[in-house]
């Protein structure tokens, strides 16, 4: 009906020969034309590999390449702009549909391959729920970004319902784009909840690309906080999903790092570790294979073992003796850290800040031994920086550190916590804290940030945490360079005391089986 509306605007070509005409001027101009249909693949439109024609007094495209063939009617040219051509086609059966040809060689044509990439996609999501649930209704379908619930364009997002049944949808259009897409789905699942009656019942349905799910699935198992009946389905390139057993899709590959060595220095070494922590800006930071890293604002430009030591930035030389060149290259930092030249590290700068902290942080906290990256994580690297330490009763802790907005913490947090406990019940983590009895209860997951700089959707995704994870937010001054403070600790999914009657406010107003104004998402193109 959208796509009929668009053909009948008074502004868009609808004359054949006009159509042909405009078509054939746009692929002699383009440096390297393509063809978007909306559930496809893009295809480019090699010189020999397509035909424009009129037929029967309608204007025909086909092109085709080693893979696959298109060929589509074109009723109308909607909108012309540089380096793209906006068109409603009909497709075989007499559907309507949406299509649009770019120049992928104009720089300004990127960002509409990427929307149109992205509708594609939306598109052939839509051909996967209607397979997959046939006699529902798609209330919801798309993939427009909403910044103000952080609903990201990546993933598109479907509401379907069938009598007092309701689903959340949501899909992953590859295998990179997995390690966001849960804290999207528990937004998306979140918001529609939130709009239910009591009575009506809302699941979650996951969709992904075949190679993915590992990491989903492990998360899943954990997010039991608030009940999300969940189903997976893998898709293959072809757009053909099918469900998959969670339990079926393997786990999360972590390594334990070697055994916990000891600093061990030598007096005159000890001395220097002595004035340069005492210097402003400067962090001794014991690591776990016996190290001392000496960085200046998170900046590692020295490191100490045993009697050794070395020097430099990017290149490191040993030094053999005049040790007093670590206090003098300190000294010449402190005089250009305000100078724009110097890097900035400050993730590695707010972790020494936290170290020096601990029982500010947490008042249960021993001070030492503290841990920096115990785990190594087969799937990649890990974004967010992590402490491991312990209080004087024997429970592990897990600090999440972070200096800016991030999404995902909470999710990469329960990415380390679920690994940390699996190593700690195998007894693999007794040598990182020799002469302490590690107890064998649930690690406490500390998340800490400036209070600032948490993200307000972390709350929404802490509450589908189990209570048996003992998390905490915990928020510290945005000064903590001069000085640290902790001005804010929530439990789990707390709101803060100044937040917590407009939010039972607005949940209240929500739940009414409604959408509120304003709350509307832009119907699918």
């Amino acid at each position: 009906m959208r796509a009929a509306k668009t053909h009948h605007k008074s502004s868009s070509v609808q004359d054949a020969p006009a159509i042909r005409e405009a078509l054939e001027k746009f692929l002699a101009a383009a440096r390297r034309p393509a063809a978007f249909d909306y559930g496809d693949e893009p295809l480019e439109l090699a010189a020999d590999r397509y035909i424009l024609e009129l037929r029967g007094g309608r204007v025909m495209l086909e092109a085709w390449d080693e893979t696959r063939n298109l060929a589509r009617r074109i009723v109308s040219i909607d909108q012309a702009r540089p380096g793209a051509l906006e068109c409603t086609v009909q497709r075989f059966g007499g559907a309507l549909g949406k299509f649009r040809l770019l120049d992928l060689e104009r720089p300004q044509s990127a960002a509409r391959a990427l929307q149109a990439g992205r509708q594609s996609f939306a598109e052939q999501f839509r051909r996967m729920l209607q397979r997959q649930l046939p006699g529902w209704e798609v209330r919801t379908l798309t993939s427009a970004l909403d910044l103000r619930r952080s609903f990201s364009a990546l993933f598109p997002r479907a509401h379907l319902q069938r009598g007092m049944e309701h689903v959340a949808a949501l899909a992953c259009p590859d295998t990179e784009a997995e390690a966001a897409f849960v804290t999207s789905a528990l937004l998306w699942f979140d918001f529609l909840r939130q709009h239910l009656r009591a009575e009506e019942h809302l699941a979650l349905y996951l969709f992904l690309p075949e190679g993915a799910g590992s990491l989903t699935a492990h998360r899943l198992r954990w997010l039991t906080g608030r009940p999300l009946a969940p189903r997976l389905f893998l898709f293959n390139p072809h757009g053909m999903a099918g469900e998959v057993d969670a339990r079926d899709l393997g786990n999360i590959e972590t390594r334990v790092s070697s055994q916990f060595r000891a600093v061990e220095l030598q007096p005159e070494l000890a001395a220097l570790v002595s004035r340069l922590a005492a210097k402003s800006g400067v962090a001794c930071c014991p690591e776990i294979d016996g190290r001392i890293s000496i960085r200046f604002r998170g900046l590692e430009f020295a490191h100490l073992r045993d009697d050794r030591a070395w020097l430099g930035i990017e290149t490191r030389q040993e030094l053999r003796g005049n040790w007093h060149r670590i206090d003098e290259f300190a000294d010449r930092l402190l005089s250009l850290q305000s100078a724009a030249e110097l890097p900035q590290f400050s993730e590695k700068h707010f972790e020494a800040a936290v170290r020096r902290n601990l029982e500010r942080i947490d008042p249960e906290l021993l001070p030492e031994p503290v841990h920096g990256q115990v785990l190594t994580f087969a799937a990649g690297a890990r974004e967010t920086l992590d402490l491991l330490a312990i209080t004087r009763t024997g429970q592990l802790a897990i600090l999440e550190l972070k200096t800016a907005e991030d999404l995902q913490l909470p999710l990469q947090a329960l990415d380390y916590w679920t690994r940390i406990r699996w190593h700690l019940e195998r007894g693999e983590l007794d040598a990182l804290f020799p002469g302490r009895l590690l107890a064998r209860t649930a690690p406490k997951l500390l998340l800490v940030a400036p209070a600032l700089s948490f993200h307000p959707a972390n709350e929404i995704v802490l509450r589908y945490f189990p209570a048996e994870i003992p998390v905490e937010r915990i928020g510290v001054n945005s000064e903590w360079e001069a000085a640290l403070r902790v001005v804010m600790r929530l439990a789990g999914a707390e709101q803060p005391i100044s937040h917590r009657s407009t939010h039972k406010g607005r949940n209240d107003t929500r739940r009414t089986g409604q959408y509120q104004e304003g709350d509307r998402h832009p119907e699918p193109a």
